[in-house]
């Protein structure tokens, strides 16, 4: 099957291959790929900035049907709709893991870094982290599910939004409208930040129900940034950029929340005295954990979240070039590739 790989280090190490179609263990599903979202954490890897266990195929955020169903498993059969969550390998000892806390185990192994992921034709995947999609949602919305897991992660589960609670999202893209709705669906009144970059972000954002949007080096909303400062109750750095995490910072009231939900990809500079003097609260989240699906798909369900603007573009995954240049000149939202689709 053809499958997109990470050989090692470098930029030169990475292209389409044929590899053999995965074998699966008794306690495992082998997933017919339909689509997999180009993530953020997949650009950092191809950038040599994200650890990966080399050659790995990548891709996590994917969606596919059931091809064929290992001796153990009781629950799934052929053709059932699925996605899962990306922690393929844990120990289950440890305290992390009889916690729920798969993420955060010291022997995790996620798909599409640590063993074969999604930007091939078929994935092995363990049954008990698959999900069945709900019939009202399409394919290429349930491939973004992972990714709105996260966010379920990040506002609803290490987090708190109140109803009435003035929330800032710094960063419009599709991690920050998606933080944008599930922080709505608490009850939070939006506000999107962005730059004049994101200005079609930002008319998206509107769309999505923020209400109000603020581009940070346009002349003339520096007033309207000046006369917000120190006013919101919770800020998402969803940019990962670290001009927008001391902006969130100075958004805040004293006591707010800030939460780190971007990721960096390198060391930046924080101003700690600051957050002490406002006696700012601080926390983050990594990826999703097994709670945070369950929520994330009844969001979609339930049309409380709604992933369908967030789809730019969906490519044949030969042309995956194309899809990382368009994920990284900010030129979308989500670009999906196909591995049954050809040019």
């Amino acid at each position: 099957m053809k499958a997109l790989i990470k050989k090692g280090l470098g930029a030169e190490n990475i292209g389409l291959d044929d590899i053999k179609s995965p074998i699966i263990k008794e306690n495992q599903l082998k997933v017919k790929v339909h689509a997999t979202g180009i993530c953020g954490t997949d650009v950092h890897i191809v950038e040599d900035e994200y650890p990966a266990d080399y050659p790995v195929v990548l891709g996590h955020e994917y969606s596919g049907y059931v091809e064929e169903v290992g001796d153990n498993v009781a629950n799934f059969k052929k053709g059932d709709r699925v996605v899962s969550h990306t922690a393929a390998v844990t120990c289950g000892g440890c305290y992390y893991c009889k916690h729920g806390l798969l993420m955060l185990c010291t022997d995790r192994k996620s798909i599409g870094s640590g063993v074969n992921g999604a930007f091939a034709e078929y994935v092995a995947i363990p049954a008990e982290l698959a999900y069945k999609v709900p019939e009202n949602i399409s394919m290429d919305e349930a491939a973004l599910s992972e990714p709105l897991a996260c966010i379920v992660r990040s506002v609803i589960e290490r987090a708190t939004v109140k109803a009435g609670d003035n929330v800032i999202v710094s960063g419009p893209g599709t991690i920050g409208l998606l933080t944008l709705q599930v922080a709505q669906a608490s009850g939070g009144n939006v506000v999107v930040v962005g730059t004049t970059q994101d200005k079609s972000r930002l008319k998206l954002a509107l769309e999505l129900g923020a209400k109000d949007t603020i581009v940070v080096d346009d002349e003339k909303d520096r007033e309207k940034l000046k006369s917000v400062m120190g006013t919101y109750d919770v800020a998402f750095e969803c940019s990962g950029a670290a001009p927008s995490a001391d902006n969130c910072l100075h958004l805040l009231k004293k006591t707010g929340l800030y939460v780190q939900v971007g990721l960096y990809g390198k060391k930046i500079e924080f101003d700690h005295d600051l957050a002490l003097m406002k006696e700012i609260n601080i926390t983050n989240s990594y990826a999703s954990e097994p709670t945070s699906w369950a929520r994330a798909l009844q969001l979609l369900e339930a049309g409380q979240v709604n992933v369908r603007p967030l789809i730019s573009n969906k490519l044949p995954l030969e042309e995956w070039k194309k899809g990382f240049e368009i994920v990284m000149n900010k030129e979308g939202y989500k670009v999906l590739l196909d591995p049954h689709s050809t040019k």
